[in-house]
């Protein structure tokens, strides 16, 4: 069977969309009976073989308005070119108009956030508005035109904000993580310091993680530091003044690797006001971390039977300083974590494999 994959919108520093595509393109190195022709934006992102061929299209990337006409009009002839057996889509719109069935992959939560407005008025909120209102109005527009083909969602809350919008039928695939990343890992040890891995949003909340933080006794900071995967200089464009507190580590980007390296050993904090899943969310169950989270319905549904969790309110500066106390008295979970057969790759792949059968 012949994938293209279509997903020109990550880059290097990418975040949890970047592990999306490496995801798929694990995938695809694994099955080498089928072809995958890639279609990305930035070069050096996709593992090679002879199964697997890439198409850069750097274009698309840079401007937004060439890939709008990419996906409503111009696109369907590029791939159909191509003559695939089915269409994926990893980054929110689908190509609309392309002869293949079509699996389109939609993660990006801003669109469908009602609880939070981001403001143009704002410096450092302007680029969500820009996504949460003009971006969001095209992934909209897109679902509405979207007929030939289904629509995968991570979560149960984003299926009940799509179906909103789509007319095709949405599967609810949560991302599964390779077991592999965590050999050598020791599981349900206790976690000393407080740990945030994130790109540079101002809806990661880092400022009230920050104020909670400050809140604690000089003793329990030199004992628990904070350590953000962001740089100063990103928080300090985000939120202005950035903390002076030696306990609090920008590490910057580092990789995935290092992460979970780091994430083995410390209590994962996840202030996020806005997500459509959290992978470190999986990542720290995996390792039966302790977690201290946001109380908001992606994060409940993801960690609902997990033991080892307190729950705040990401707006209480308060609430989210006693959850950081309670992370530290808490006990790893004992509990080793389970996939389920609805979750997955291979789940999703199946979901796609049925699109070509049906056709």
């Amino acid at each position: 069977m012949h994938y293209v994959i279509v997903d020109f919108v990550v880059r290097q520093n990418s975040g949890g969309i970047l592990s999306i595509l490496q995801d798929v393109n694990k995938f695809a190195l694994e099955h080498t009976e089928d072809r995958f022709t890639f279609i990305v934006g930035t070069d050096g992102l996709i593992t090679t073989s002879p199964n697997i061929k890439v198409i850069l299209r750097p274009d698309l990337q840079r401007n937004y308005i060439k890939r709008i006409f990419f996906d409503f009009w111009r696109g369907a002839g590029v791939i159909n070119s191509l003559k695939p057996d089915v269409v994926i889509s990893l980054q929110n719109t689908a190509v609309l108009g392309v002869n293949a069935p079509e699996m389109l992959y939609v993660h990006q939560p801003l669109p469908f956030e009602t609880n939070y407005k981001f403001s143009f008025f704002k410096s450092s909120e302007r680029k969500m508005a820009f996504y949460q209102s003009l971006v969001g109005s095209v992934i909209k527009l897109n679902l509405r035109s979207f007929h030939k083909g289904a629509i995968t969602v991570q979560t149960h809350w984003m299926l009940e904000e799509v179906q909103k919008y789509a007319k095709t039928p949405i599967f609810v695939t949560r991302p599964s993580i390779d077991k592999n990343d965590f050999k050598g890992q020791i599981l349900g040890s206790k976690g000393s310091n407080f740990f945030f891995p994130s790109t540079a949003m101002v809806y990661k909340n880092h400022r009230n993680l920050v104020d909670a933080y400050e809140m604690l006794s000089d003793e329990v900071r030199r004992e628990h530091h904070l350590i953000f995967t962001i740089s100063r200089k990103e928080y300090g464009r985000l939120y202005g003044q950035v903390p002076d507190d030696s306990n609090i580590k920008f590490l910057g980007r580092i990789p995935r690797a290092k992460v979970i390296e780091i994430l083995n050993h410390s209590i994962l904090v996840f202030p996020s006001k806005i997500e459509t899943l959290g992978l470190p969310l999986i990542e720290a169950m995996i390792l039966q971390r302790q977690i201290v989270a946001a109380n908001i319905s992606p994060v409940t549904e993801v960690t609902s039977e997990y033991d080892s969790i307190s729950y705040f309110d990401p707006d209480d500066v308060k609430s989210i300083y006693n959850s950081l106390l309670a992370g530290i008295r808490m006990n790893p979970s004992r509990r080793s974590f389970k996939e389920t057969n609805d979750n997955g790759w291979q789940a999703f792949f199946s979901n796609v494999e049925a699109l070509n059968h049906a056709k």
